[in-house]
């Protein structure tokens, strides 16, 4: 099934996408993901990253060093002590292992056979993942996979879920290896397909699974000229979507009660005197009807992220505790604040919550339920799952650094900064559900956020290198913040 009417695809625009854009392309092997990968990279310019080949490069290297498939040390090793390179050549990606071109190599049954075997390892994928990374935050690419939009690039300018049956997989891969020379069964090919469907989906390490914010395409019935047509005008969702949004600053303000100018004044004022600064929101107010989900890391979080808010109303899930004392309940419920009972499911908050964003009003949600310790988000509560698939309310994560070792105009223990990703829109949640159970899709809903927080915290330290001062403090916080949330929550 397609996620996102076809019909309603914004009409195919080369210059629609920013030049530091990355798309993720996932879907099961013989899907067509590098075919169109590498066309979408084409049509907007971008650079085409093989995740793939990355991991068939290994296995070849592995294969004909006589290291076992399963031997996740040996592997680990070797890749390593190697390097591993590609490049675009005449539209082509060459790859390079230790300066040799691999490219036919690793295109064999053999490798195709054991590769799935070689990419479930966690140490493996962690070594890749980063080398990915890497590439990926130099320009803009299109990157293919099985976890590239989950794990490798969750806040991915726009994502796409690349299926198709297991007959036209088999059938597709069969020409490939009948136009490269070599006799296969099909029966045979169709058998190891499914096995390969099976491992992928089952293993532990970033097992192959639609993102919930990925648009599906279901290409069994299309050409490759239609598919790539179809995933290109896919690309353009999310930024005609951001195009759409009402956001301007004066007038937000202008919107605004007195009350909310009172608060955000105050909530401006403190965090100018720490020297906060705001990075991918600058000079917009906060646009309507999201789940705007915070990591937590300190009680001076809420105000110093509210002061980059500027829109009416902002309401926020907030511990039922804090709203005990006279006369902090009433104050808090005059700032639209939501008491919550953090252990259990709160079924009158998250009602609550949800007319709020059925209203278009925005809810602020610190989804790890507790604070966490500095440099390590996560993890997120199963309360943000519930409450999108009841709201399909889209998410904005914001990151906050540098609440703790706060200094007048600026602290050189810890930079104070809030970080906006992008909104994240849930396009392939009820393809999701049709085939998972609820929790299992709030499980998944809740890895997206803490991947987005990692990225975003990621980005951060790139700007402004984690100090010895947040190391130092997170370490001694793991333990107390780790029997903390065992108390809050249990387990």
């Amino acid at each position: 099934m397609h996620s996102f009417p076809l019909e309603e695809l914004p009409v195919l625009d080369p210059d629609g996408l920013p030049a530091d854009a990355v798309i993720a392309i996932d879907g099961p092997a013989g899907s067509g993901k590098s075919s169109t990968a590498q066309a979408l990279a084409e049509t907007f310019g971008l650079l085409y990253i093989d995740t793939g080949a990355m991991y068939r490069a290994l296995t070849h290297a592995a294969l004909t060093a006589g290291i076992d498939p399963g031997d996740q040390d040996g592997l680990v090793a070797l890749l390593t002590g190697s390097a591993l390179e590609l490049k675009p050549v005449k539209g082509e990606t060459t790859v390079l292992w230790n300066g040799r071109d691999v490219s036919r190599a690793i295109r064999t049954p053999e490798v195709e056979a054991a590769v799935s075997a070689v990419s479930s390892h966690a140490a493996v994928r962690a070594n890749m993942v980063r080398r990915q990374q890497e590439m990926g935050r130099l320009s803009g690419v299109v990157m293919e996979g099985r976890d590239i939009g989950s794990v490798v690039f969750p806040l991915a300018t726009a994502k796409v879920y690349l299926s198709a049956s297991l007959e036209a997989r088999a059938d597709r891969r069969f020409r490939q290896y009948k136009q490269r020379g070599r006799e296969v069964s099909r029966e045979e090919l169709t058998r190891d397909l499914a096995e390969r469907d099976r491992k992928d989906s089952e293993r532990d390490a970033s097992p192959l699974e639609i993102c919930p914010d990925a648009i599906v395409i279901d290409s069994s019935d299309m050409n490759l000229a239609r598919q790539n047509e179809i995933c290109a005008r896919a690309c353009l969702v999310n930024t005609t979507l951001d195009a759409q949004r009402i956001d301007d600053l004066d007038e937000a303000r202008r919107e605004l009660p007195w009350h909310y100018r009172f608060a955000y004044a105050v909530m401006r004022t403190a965090a100018r005197f720490y020297g906060l600064n705001q990075v991918g929101n600058e000079g917009r107010a906060l646009p309507r009807g999201c789940i705007v989900a915070v990591n937590h890391i300190s009680l001076w979080d809420p105000p110093l992220v509210g002061s980059t808010f500027h829109r009416f109303r902002v309401h926020t899930l907030a511990k039922d505790s804090l709203f005990r004392p006279w006369p902090m309940g009433p104050f808090f419920r005059w700032l639209d604040s939501i008491p919550i009972r953090r252990k259990g499911y709160d079924k009158r908050a998250f009602d609550e919550a949800a007319r709020a964003l059925a209203d278009g009003h925005n809810l602020v949600i610190f989804p790890e339920g507790t604070r966490r310790a500095i440099g390590h988000p996560g993890p997120v509560r199963n309360g943000l799952g519930i409450l999108v698939q009841a709201t399909r309310a889209p998410m904005l994560p914001i990151f906050i650094r540098g609440s703790y070792g706060r200094m007048p105009g600026g602290s050189f223990l810890s930079p104070l900064e809030v970080s906006y990703g992008p909104i994240i829109r849930w396009h392939g949640l009820d393809a999701l559900l049709e085939t998972t159970d609820r929790k299992e899709v709030s499980r998944r809903i809740a890895h997206l956020c803490e991947a987005a927080y990692r990225e975003l915290q990621a980005r951060s330290f790139a700007r402004t290198p984690q100090t010895t001062f947040e190391k130092e403090l997170g370490e001694v916080q793991l333990t107390r913040f780790s029997r903390r949330q065992r108390e809050v929550f249990g387990g």
